[in-house]
């Protein structure tokens, strides 16, 4: 999956955990901590997951998502076809947070997906990106195909220093981000030298 490295930004000044910037920019930094910035992705855990993962079911066209929890802190998603196939998924990373929340799920080849299924946290209920479509999961649109991957489409805006790292000979990804969020940085650019 994604993970955290040291990245360089132009001129080779290395990007800095975001906790070096709050020594000196507390005030800053507080109120960074409770933007749509500080949680454009997050790891999924119970203080970040606002869905509602108690055996909720929602269809969407000829599948079927059913949102648990699982053991400990693991959330999951299970999807079923009109064939009756079934796939489960561990929910890796929230995505966004007001007014919707998106979840990401990991599939091989380093690939995050986001489901189409998302959760109105105002109306707390699920709902589908594409009402009153059927999509099939070949389609680029459905929760599995390329417009639903994180690592081209989302990751640039919603994580800092995001770096592909695509390798089409394999066609698999090795993707990384200075910050899984979008953190000082991000504008103001790398802080190493700062």
């Amino acid at each position: 999956p994604p993970q955290a490295a040291v990245t360089k930004g132009l001129g080779g000044v290395a990007f800095v955990p975001n906790e070096s910037c709050v020594d000196c920019h507390q005030k800053q930094a507080s109120a960074w901590q409770s933007s749509h910035h500080a949680m454009a992705m997050q790891e999924a855990t119970p203080e970040t997951v606002l869905g509602d993962f108690q055996q909720a079911i929602f269809k969407e066209g000829d599948a079927s998502f059913l949102f648990s929890k699982g053991e400990g802190d693991d959330f999951r998603v299970r999807v079923e076809g009109a064939a009756g196939d079934a796939q489960e998924y561990r929910i890796a990373y929230t995505f966004g947070v007001h007014p919707l929340q998106q979840y990401l799920i990991e599939l091989p080849g380093g690939r995050l997906q986001a489901l189409t299924v998302v959760f109105d946290v105002e109306k707390k209920e699920w709902y589908s990106l594409y009402p009153g479509e059927t999509i099939s999961s070949d389609q680029a649109v459905s929760f599995s195909g390329r417009y639903q991957n994180w690592n081209v489409m989302c990751a640039e805006c919603h994580s800092t220093a995001f770096e592909k790292n695509y390798d089409p000979q394999t066609d698999t990804y090795s993707s990384t981000w200075a910050e899984i969020n979008v953190s000082c940085q991000a504008c103001h650019g790398p802080g190493e030298q700062h």
